[in-house]
């Protein structure tokens, strides 16, 4: 008689047997994959950190972030430091020589504007003699952050896109109670003093109001219209509404007017669309037909308090703001070309600022690099970042890539760029992980064609399944 037939599934032995061992081997835990590991944790890490660690919050726990005193690494945002030690993860991954084979060959643009501000911090600190810690977390770790999260499965990108959506609607909705009951959950502090914030607008979990106006802006935009993280239409619009709701407690006049064109630019090409015989989705109708008029309930019960009238009275009277826009201009007197090109004296600046009333910091960002540095160490900032810009163009899509001028724009009216903050590494962490949790989006391809092009032959071998391969 034959031999009995064995059905393959009881041929194969269990994993859950502790008496038998599987015949095929596993995959070694090799210096590389706990690289991988330690590699996604910080970064997740990081991504938290930045969303719910603002500079307030730290100043107000003892960390000498923004003022005089303390350790040496307290001068950076910890969302910088645990990022940079993931990009120390990633080096040790797939070592040195390889990363950097891979920037020369898939970021050259971003490498350019990473050597621009290295040369830009050695010439303000060796001839115009000013300091320039503010560069690592400004300008640095939004590139750090760009390249570790393209290296990130869009799975683990879906997960930080959730983190997003819960941090920022928890951002809006103490935003809003702060402003109606009058109270802050963090102290308001600048350059390490207490102020008085009785009248101050919300902080709420970003920190400076103008951060928050600039980020709850530019997270509202990409939820209208995309990519949202997959995020279902049903709850983009109810956080959508509630993005736009916080915006007077924030007090961002330009963020909340360039929303709202930008959002009216939206509809009238949705409508226009629809004119010429395309297909209206029939879910965003129900929706915004059941979510508009909450909102507008909402807003009518906050238009009962002072909620709105504060917001509007900033436009009627801004307390000078704008004047000290004006003013700024007349700091360009104070120097020869020779001065401006390679750098005015930082004591006759100060002197300047203080007489015309700027003293808290020069309105708009290219302004604020010309007058500090000079033209030419200016310019080198303005050309990396231009290149930065456009190696994030060839990687996201159209509407991510309006984030992006949108945030630009804020920070030309702002001190933004040109001082302490990680506002950019907020804007590159929104359009990483929204576009790319989307697996079917321009940033999945491209990582995907990345990870067939280059990690494929550079995957280390033994090293099991790598959190940079194709998934």
């Amino acid at each position: 008689m034959g031999a009995p037939d064995i059905p393959a599934a009881a041929a194969r032995p269990r994993d859950d047997d502790p008496t038998m061992a599987p015949p095929w081997p596993a995959a070694p835990v090799t210096t590389a994959s706990r690289a991988t590991f330690f590699r996604n944790l910080s970064t997740e890490l990081g991504v938290l950190v930045a969303f719910c660690c603002s500079a307030m919050l730290l100043t107000y726990l003892g960390y000498h972030y923004d003022h005089p005193g303390g350790l040496p690494f307290e001068k950076f945002h910890p969302a910088t430091l645990i990022l940079i030690v993931a990009f120390g993860f990633l080096l040790a991954e797939i070592g040195p020589s390889t990363v950097s084979a891979q920037m020369i060959k898939y970021h050259p643009l971003a490498l350019i504007y990473i050597l621009c501000t290295f040369y830009y911090a050695l010439y303000v600190t060796l001839i115009v003699a000013r300091p320039v810690s503010f560069i690592l977390d400004t300008l640095v770790v939004p590139v750090v952050a760009w390249v570790l999260l393209f290296r990130t499965e869009p799975a683990r990108l879906n997960r930080y896109a959730r983190y997003i959506h819960i941090v920022m609607a928890i951002n809006a909705v103490l935003g809003i109670a702060e402003s109606v009951f009058g109270f802050h959950l963090i102290p308001i502090y600048t350059g390490g003093e207490l102020l008085n914030y009785e009248e101050a607008r919300s902080t709420a979990l970003l920190g400076h109001p103008l951060q928050n106006s600039a980020i709850a802006a530019i997270y509202a935009l990409l939820l209208l219209t995309g990519p949202r993280g997959n995020l279902r239409w049903s709850l983009a619009l109810p956080l959508f509404c509630l993005q736009l709701l916080s915006l007077p407690a924030f007090g961002g006049r330009t963020a909340t007017v360039l929303l709202g064109l930008l959002m009216a630019l939206w509809i009238l090409k949705k409508i226009v669309f629809v004119l010429l015989g395309n297909r209206f989705p029939i879910k965003m109708i129900v929706w915004a037909s059941l979510g508009l008029p909450a909102a507008a309930v909402i807003g009518l019960q906050l238009s009962e308090t002072t909620y709105f009238a504060k917001f509007i009275d900033r436009f009627i009277d801004d307390a000078g703001s704008a004047e000290t826009r004006v003013r700024m201009f007349r700091l360009f007197d104070g120097f020869s070309w020779g001065d401006l090109l390679i750098g005015p004296d930082p004591a006759m600046l100060s002197y300047l600022q203080y007489v015309e009333g700027t003293e808290i910091g020069i309105e708009s960002f290219p302004i604020a690099y010309i007058l500090s540095s000079g033209i030419f160490a200016a310019s080198l900032i303005f050309i990396g970042l231009t290149l930065f810009v456009i190696d994030i163009a060839r990687l996201v899509c159209l509407r991510s890539l309006m984030a992006v001028a949108m945030f630009i724009a804020l920070n030309a009216s702002s001190t933004g760029l040109s001082s302490k903050g990680i506002a950019f590494l907020l804007l590159i962490i929104i359009i990483m992980c929204m576009e790319g949790a989307e697996r079917d989006s321009r940033l999945s391809r491209k990582r995907r064609d990345f990870n067939r092009e280059a990690l494929g032959r550079t995957a280390p071998a033994g090293a099991g399944r790598s959190s940079l391969q194709p998934g």
